[in-house]
Parts: C-alpha cells; structure tokens; sequence
C-alpha cells in the first residue's frame, strides 16, 4: 500500500486531470461533482457506494495496487482514478 495516496482524477470530456489526496472527503467532492451526470439508475447507485461507502477509500487503494487505473462508469462517460506518481 501506497503512504502518499495521490491520485490521479479524470473525467474526459468534462474536467482536466486534477490530482488530489485520496481521502473520504476527496471521494464525496467527486461524487458531488458528477452525480447530476445523466446515467441510469443503476449506475448512479453503484458509483455512489464506490465513492462514498464505508470502505471506498480502502477498495479503491487495494483496486489501484492490482491495476494501473479504476475507471468507473459515469453515463456516457468514464471516471478514471489512477496514482499520481507511479512507481517506477
């Protein structure tokens, strides 16, 4: 597991990259800032228990130590959370 936990945030087509410290309340200023995205019921449900759930920092720490990004699926858009500085 990572000490810093930067990361990388991307939402294509609507935001420019943006880095930030992964902690809960970066997760709720980005499930506030995309969940008035048309996307389906579903998806809008799923996105908010990945980002503000109880274990959201945790499960996307432990996603991003296996795979180089998380992207999750946001409407007709993806939002992809990647670190900030791999390791080389």
């Amino acid at each position: 597991m990572r000490a810093d936990h930067e990361v990388l945030v991307e939402l294509p087509g609507l935001r420019p990259p943006t880095v930030h410290t992964l902690n809960d309340d970066t997760l709720g200023r980005i499930w506030d800032s995309v969940r008035h995205l048309p996307m389906s019921r579903f998806e809008h449900h799923v996105l908010e228990r990945r980002l503000t759930g109880p274990c959201a920092r945790r499960d996307i720490v432990r996603e991003l130590a296996d795979t180089p990004a998380v992207t999750l699926p946001c409407g007709d858009r993806e939002l992809r959370l990647s670190w900030a500085n791999p390791p080389r």
